[in-house]
């Protein structure tokens, strides 16, 4: 039975296609035989579609049985996957060292988006009644928690600049309060910034702390105000430590759903907070679709080797969630490194151990500059707790079964 397959390589603004009705005996061939009927140039190309009203029509003109995505450009991929769904359109998911081994396997030429597309659609072909070879994406809680949980990073990230910018100018305008620790309220917000704002806080007992320091402070003695500036910025701080504490709220809720119970449970024996838990559930769950630890190491990033020449010792992180890898490295340096952090227990007795004991390995044998082994000791114990955690939800959820 043919099959109608469009591969898709989502580029910045459009999506660029290849219809197969049936796998070519040799692809590289096929390539090179049609690749003179389409065109380089988007907007003469006729299977490249940009995203607008008139362009998802035309793409659906083309009446695909299936459209082959992978899951780069989260928000147009989730566009065009969303569409393809009211349409009727199954979406398969192909994994981007999938996709890249399979055209390269196949000599189709790299950095090309025809190339990319024609990989898709090829491998569905190659690989269709074998759902192992597609990722599965979870439907419902697991696909808000993603979304909340990219929400609140994108809200963390573009705080720091202001935030910068704010204390500089109470530099010269309040330097009594430009460089103090101001602890966040459970309300979310933060009391200089909501005092600086002149933002009302719900839920919270009044405190006049910045209005006694303002009356000592230098600044206004010699006739300088808060300026306008700063106080529209602290204003734009409030709005954003309470949409991020709003989505916090929402992804707590999430978090903590039945079906997440033995998870939770595991994480908080590893130390793990709501955000990298959160991160880690909508990578792992559900941990039945992992046969092995390497599968498991693989999907969170790391599934590295060691590379050590001579004097040199480095950590290949390998393939996998770039953004898994990374909040695992911080959460070993911020809950694992410092003893006073770590996870009371069994789990957080041998993570500790292991870091401690791979730190004065180090020292002891002055092994590479200290930028260098600080690294690899937090590569490596992100790796061994990655090892342990599956370890541990195979164990909870087996009980569970």
């Amino acid at each position: 039975m043919n099959r109608k397959i469009l591969g898709g390589d989502i580029c910045k603004d459009r999506v660029v296609c290849w219809l197969l009705e049936d796998k070519p005996d040799h692809l590289r061939n096929f390539w090179k035989s049609q690749l003179k009927s389409r065109s380089k140039d988007p907007v003469e190309d006729t299977q490249t579609f940009y995203f607008t009203k008139t362009g998802i029509s035309h793409l659906l003109k083309l009446k695909p049985d299936v459209i082959v995505l992978e899951p780069t450009g989260v928000h147009y991929s989730w566009l065009l996957a969303h569409i393809c769904h009211c349409e009727g359109i199954e979406v398969l998911w192909v994994g981007h060292c999938e996709a890249t081994h399979y055209r390269k396997s196949n000599k189709l030429p790299d950095k090309n988006d025809l190339a990319d597309a024609l990989a898709l659609a090829a491998y569905a072909h190659h690989y269709w009644g074998k759902p192992d070879q597609f990722l599965q994406f979870e439907p419902g809680a697991i696909v808000q928690i993603k979304d909340l949980y990219l929400q609140m990073k994108s809200l963390t990230r573009v705080q720091s600049p202001i935030i910068n910018r704010v204390r500089q100018q109470l530099c010269r305008e309040f330097p009594e309060a430009a460089f103090k620790d101001s602890k966040v309220g459970k309300d979310g917000l933060t009391p200089l910034w909501a005092w600086l704002g002149n933002v009302e806080r719900q839920g919270v007992r009044q405190n006049f702390y910045y209005d006694r320091l303002y009356d000592k402070s230098v600044a206004p003695a010699y006739g300088i105000e808060i300026s306008q500036f700063s106080q529209r910025y602290a204003q734009l701080l409030c709005q954003i430590h309470s949409w991020e504490h709003e989505a916090e709220k929402k992804l707590a809720e999430l978090i903590h759903l039945p079906q997440f119970k033995r998870y939770n449970q595991i994480f908080d024996k590893f130390g793990i907070g709501l955000r990298l838990g959160a991160l880690l559930l909508c990578h792992i769950y559900p941990l039945s679709k992992f046969e092995s630890l390497g599968s498991f190491k693989k999907r969170l990033g790391m599934a590295g080797d060691e590379i050590s020449s001579g004097d040199r010792k480095g950590w290949n992180a390998g393939s996998g969630s770039k953004m898994c890898r990374t909040e695992l490295y911080l959460w070993i340096l911020c809950i694992i490194a410092p003893k006073k952090n770590r996870p009371t227990g069994e789990i957080g007795q041998k993570l500790g151990d292991f870091y401690d004991t791979r730190h004065e390995q180090f020292e002891t044998n002055n092994e590479g500059n200290g930028n260098t082994f600080g690294k690899l000791i937090i590569s490596q114990t992100a790796a061994y707790g990655t090892k342990l955690l599956f370890k541990e939800l195979k164990k909870a959820l087996m009980l569970k079964n």
